[in-house]
């Protein structure tokens, strides 16, 4: 719960100042400045989320990947409150500032639209994996559905990537360093899903197979 309360503040420090530095001339300098940039950029989040999504696809005996799945809900919680301030303050200046803007002058961005659009959807199937990560909340769902819930997950991590790869392609240079950083990264968890997926899939079959000499 401490952790909860901490990142919420955070989080609202920051969507505070966001706001103040639009409406004022409020302004931050140095290391502050730098790390409500790292925040307010989702880096946080995305961070958060990557070790979520690698909890779940890395070999399951490993020390790391045990200690990961222990406090994955928890990691999800914090993510998802990381990542509220990038998303609220995206969303107003998408709808209160560009969209207007795009509208008088008969220019429409069509990457910038693209990527706010596939952020806008990730952000709302974050919200039901979010609220249901809470144990309370989790108690109260059977388990098949929660399961179903959770599957969206890989879709809103697709749509993460897809996101920030527009992000980085709109930018007035492309920074390679970031784009191959992150491609890589989910590369790597795409082969780890599949190695694990065939993994359990043969277990499966194998498991089968021994039940079924039994009965004979």
């Amino acid at each position: 719960m401490a952790y909860y309360l901490v990142s919420a503040l955070i989080g609202i420090i920051i969507t505070t100042y966001e706001v103040l530095r639009v409406t004022s001339s409020a302004k931050l300098y140095g290391t502050v400045l730098y790390l409500e940039k790292v925040f307010i950029g989702g880096y946080v989040s995305i961070a958060f989320f990557i070790l979520i999504m690698f909890a779940g696809a890395i070999n399951p005996k490993w020390v790391i990947t045990k200690k990961l799945l222990s406090i994955r809900a928890e990691l999800a919680i914090i993510a998802s409150i990381f990542i509220m301030p990038h998303s609220i303050i995206y969303l107003i200046r998408f709808i209160v500032l560009k969209l207007p803007k795009a509208f008088k002058t008969g220019v429409i961005p069509k990457l910038y639209i693209a990527y706010i659009s596939i952020g806008i959807i990730a952000f709302f199937i974050m919200i039901p994996l979010f609220i249901t990560s809470f144990k309370k909340v989790r108690r109260k769902i059977k388990g098949i559905q929660w399961a179903r819930l959770q599957r969206f997950a890989y879709i809103f991590y697709f749509l993460v990537y897809i996101h920030i790869l527009l992000v980085l392609l709109n930018g007035k240079y492309i920074e390679w360093l970031k784009l191959s950083s992150y491609t890589t990264i989910f590369g790597i968890y795409v082969v780890f899903k599949l190695i694990k997926y065939k993994n359990n899939k043969q277990a499966k079959l194998d498991y089968t197979k021994r039940v079924d000499k039994v009965k004979m």
